[in-house]
């Protein structure tokens, strides 16, 4: 209950009977994950690949959360904001 990660509360008693993460509502990376990110692609936007400083750049999940995408570092990725706005949930 005093994870602020956690965005849902109500969901949490349904995640301790099922396991499932999505009944949590966690979306957003926290910010050293984000930055272990940015470090490991050079501080480039994965997609137009153009340098960015950190606050610059939006973290990304790569295989989207309203697609089942964990909010998890392996399923991180570190956009410019222009190119994540234009990828939506693709």
């Amino acid at each position: 209950m005093g994870d602020e990660d956690v965005t849902k509360k109500s969901g949490i008693y349904e995640y301790l009977l099922t396991g499932e993460e999505k009944k949590l509502s966690i979306r957003e990376f926290d910010r050293r994950d984000a930055l272990a990110t940015y470090e490991k692609q050079g501080h480039k936007c994965a997609i137009c690949g153009e340098e960015f400083e950190f606050e610059q750049m939006h973290a990304d999940h790569i295989m989207p959360w309203s697609k089942g995408g964990k909010t998890t570092p392996d399923n991180c990725q570190m956009l410019c904001r222009d190119c994540n706005l234009k990828k939506g949930a693709q």
